[in-house]
């Protein structure tokens, strides 16, 4: 990230004046802007990942796309270029889908099949790219769950959603308490977020009393999520305890050294913190503030008993911030992390937009994107229209939520969208009670988790794959370089390559676009092997080894179960996809099939003389046979007797049967041509959007997913507008608009319609 450290001193009334201090704490602050550089520029990318809806029924086609973003200013990457996919039921380590598919400029879109076969149940769609991707990483964030079902009526997902739980009788709750700042401090006023869970690890509500040495001094309660915030000056040598539920829940060890750190205001153009100490010495403070492992600003102060720092953060980018406090050894005094500018994204709006439509009608849809201020912004947004029915309520991840907070964590949240969705009130003061819960560690672009991870990470995967060729026989030879040609089963993409002297070779992201399947033909007298590397079996080794925990964000808390949603029923009688299978042997490349009529005839000398026999010595030429006709042929020692018409024979000296050529297996073939096929990027193909205007209306259309388009961008105006045809499915059916701007400002947007 590119941006320009601001430093500047802050000085409290009770501090010195700025010429006594600015010259010693210059070194001060240069080291410390300096301290990060070595293990923050990684180049690393974050994936989203999205499908086109979340429930499919078996023999449908998912559609999915991907933004790619570098991980710290959330512009589109530009250093991808090939996502691998895979797609696994939930539980199981054995993937029923994995391909390689092109990623340009950051994005990346293609198609699933999900065959009629596929077992109902949860599945788990997973992306890995070279940058993102790394071993020994214990979470993984690039995952997005689906539903298969077999039959659509079997579909529930009419549920009421909450933010946390009542406590059922007998159940006990677990507590952990949080200080701000990482330390209770005697002496000063402090403040604890507590986090209240079940044995599920499922947030509840909890009431109760804080207790000093056995007194109760005030009443404590969560206020969202299990979440909640207790206010009090501590005591030296007092113990506290909450008491909720008849169980005492003890706080930590009140100390009396150390430094109050406090964040007093969270406003548009600034952070203001408190600083308070019990001591009455004076101690040089840094104050700095990194954001996704870039440093923003560094802030220099004397502190005495009380010291009040306001930070302008108007030039910085939005997101989850860490603020660490130093000393002038820069040992760290307490860390605490905040959510600045919530105002700051990309906003989605719709117009033009009917609140009905009739079956097989047209929607015309103008979509705007603007900043915080209202003023247009061009932005590259993904589209999904679909029947609500296949919408699953608890899965809430969206593009703002995933990239802001919860790929930012390192804890699986509950409902992150309640943090950003407008309509509540109290969702930044929330935001600010999650961060309290989650220590400085947890955040994944933190100072000490980038300096471990930089320590400890390692690539897995290229944006290339690695082959060698490797001569049969004895080793020890000189080695030579080989020639390659690249190209497709008709021969209509040609592309040429050599290996090295040690017989490596890449294929590149152009090579890989040559087909789903091509061939790889090597030149040389000699006989060789082609190897190229799975990079999916990488993939399984280190899942296998590590079990990274696959970051969902989509627990919720299901609080009520209504009715049957009459809708399914029209989903009843779908017709099943007909599959027609043909007869007789056949290749999976039409190439291939040309490879063996040529082998049929290459080195056969088997003819059809004049006489009509197979191989006639008296003829000694003649016409090729035909498959499966029956000829007759002499044999020896008859054959070698015979040099002119006519000739006479025996039963004995012949054979009648029906010929047949040489029959090569696909291995043999390639083995003989000196070839191996390979596979490349999936191949693309269109989302299926009828047009009515010209295509027949009486014709059934029982589409569930009415529009996908993984790629809309909208002009300088902030505009675009889309155009699609309704299905003969009566439903409400709901919108979705994801993107990023230029900028790396983030958005999203929904809208709803129905069909009657």
């Amino acid at each position: 990230m590119n941006c320009t450290i601001r430093i500047f001193f802050v000085v409290s009334l009770l501090c010195i004046t700025i010429n006594s201090y600015a010259q010693p704490g210059r070194a001060m602050i240069d080291s410390l802007a300096h301290r990060m550089e070595s293990y923050s520029k990684t180049g690393g990318t974050s994936l989203y990942l999205a499908g086109n809806k979340d429930i499919y029924i078996a023999g449908e086609d998912l559609w999915y796309n991907a933004f790619v973003l570098d991980q710290q200013t959330f512009a589109l990457a530009e250093q991808e270029s090939i996502l691998y996919l895979q797609l696994m039921k939930e539980g199981s380590d054995t993937a029923v889908w994995k391909e390689m598919y092109p990623v340009t400029h950051g994005i990346s879109a293609g198609r699933v099949y999900l065959p009629q076969t596929l077992e109902a149940g949860r599945y788990l769609l997973k992306a890995y790219t070279a940058h993102s991707f790394f071993s020994l990483q214990p979470y993984f964030y690039a995952v997005f769950p689906i539903q298969v079902v077999q039959d659509p009526r079997t579909i529930r997902n009419n549920w009421q959603l909450g933010q946390s739980r009542s406590l059922r009788q007998a159940e006990q709750a677990h507590v952990r308490f949080f200080p701000e700042g990482n330390a209770l401090i005697a002496g000063i006023e402090n403040t604890v977020a507590f986090k209240a869970l079940n044995k599920d690890n499922e947030p509840v509500d909890l009431k109760g009393e804080l207790y000093k040495n056995g007194k109760a001094v005030s009443v404590v309660q969560t206020q969202h999520g299990g979440m909640g915030l207790i206010r009090f000056t501590p005591e030296a040598d007092a113990s506290y305890f909450l008491r909720a539920e008849g169980i005492d829940f003890k706080l930590p060890a009140v100390t009396k050294e150390g430094i109050g750190f406090h964040l007093e205001r969270n406003q548009q153009d600034s952070l203001v913190f408190r600083l308070r100490s019990p001591q009455q010495r004076e101690q040089p403070v840094l104050l700095r503030v990194q954001v996704r492992g870039a440093v923003q600003l560094i802030a220099a102060g004397l502190l005495k008993d009380s010291l009040l720092m306001k930070i302008p953060i108007a030039a910085l980018p939005p997101g989850v911030a860490e603020a660490t406090l130093f000393d002038e050894h820069q040992k760290v005094l307490g860390a605490r992390l905040v959510y600045v500018h919530h105002e700051k994204k990309l906003y989605v709006r719709f117009s033009q937009l009917k609140e009905t439509y009739s079956p097989k009608e047209q929607v015309t849809l103008k979509i705007s994107t603007t900043d915080e201020q209202g003023r247009p912004v061009p932005a590259a947004l993904s589209l999904r229209v679909y029947d609500r029915l296949f919408g699953n309520r608890k899965h809430t991840r969206d593009i703002v939520n995933y990239y802001q907070l919860a790929s930012q964590l390192r804890d699986t949240l509950y409902d992150p969208s309640f943090y950003f969705d407008s309509t509540h009130n109290n969702g930044r003061e929330a935001l600010d009670v999650l961060l309290l819960t989650h220590t400085a560690d947890q955040y994944n672009l933190g100072d000490e988790r980038m300096k471990q991870d930089y320590a400890a990470k390692k690539m897995v995967l290229m944006d290339s794959l690695k082959a060698t060729v490797i001569a049969a026989g004895k080793s020890g030879k000189k080695k030579v370089p080989v020639s390659l040609m690249f190209f497709d089963y008709s021969k209509s993409i040609n592309q040429i390559g050599v290996t090295d002297s040690e017989g490596t070779f890449y294929l590149s992201p152009e090579n890989l676009s040559i087909g789903q399947r091509f061939f790889i033909k090597y030149f040389s007298e000699k006989e060789h092997g082609i190897y190229v590397t799975d990079p999916f079996k990488a993939i399984s080794t280190v899942e296998s080894e590590q079990h990274p925990v696959n970051m969902l964000s989509e627990r919720n808390i299901v609080t009520e179960e209504k009715g049957i949603d009459s809708n399914r029923l029209q989903y009843g009688n779908m017709l099943k996809e007909v599959i027609v299978q043909s007869k007789g042997r056949g290749f999976g490349d039409r190439y291939l099939g040309y490879l063996d009529s040529i082998a049929k005839f290459e080195g056969n000398m088997d003819y059809v003389g004049q006489c009509g026999w197979l191989n006639c010595p008296a003829c000694g030429s003649g016409t090729k046979p035909i498959e499966g006709v029956a000829y007759s042929e002499l044999i020896e020692p008859k054959r070698s007797q015979v040099n002119s018409h006519p000739f006479s024979f025996g039963a004995n000296d012949m054979k009648k049967e029906p010929y047949h050529y040489p029959k090569y297996t696909e291995e043999e073939l390639l083995k003989k041509f000196k070839m191996v096929i390979t596979k490349g990027f999936y191949q693309h193909a269109p989302f299926y959007s009828p047009d009515y205007n010209k295509e027949d209306k009486m014709v059934s259309d029982t589409r569930n997913a009415l529009y996908w388009n993984p790629l809309i961008v909208t002009d300088e105006h902030g505009e675009a507008t889309i155009r699609f045809f309704c299905s003969d499915i009566r439903s409400g059916f709901l919108g979705v608009a994801e993107g990023v701007s230029g900028t790396g400002y983030l958005g999203t947007g929904t809208f709803s319609f129905g069909v009657r």
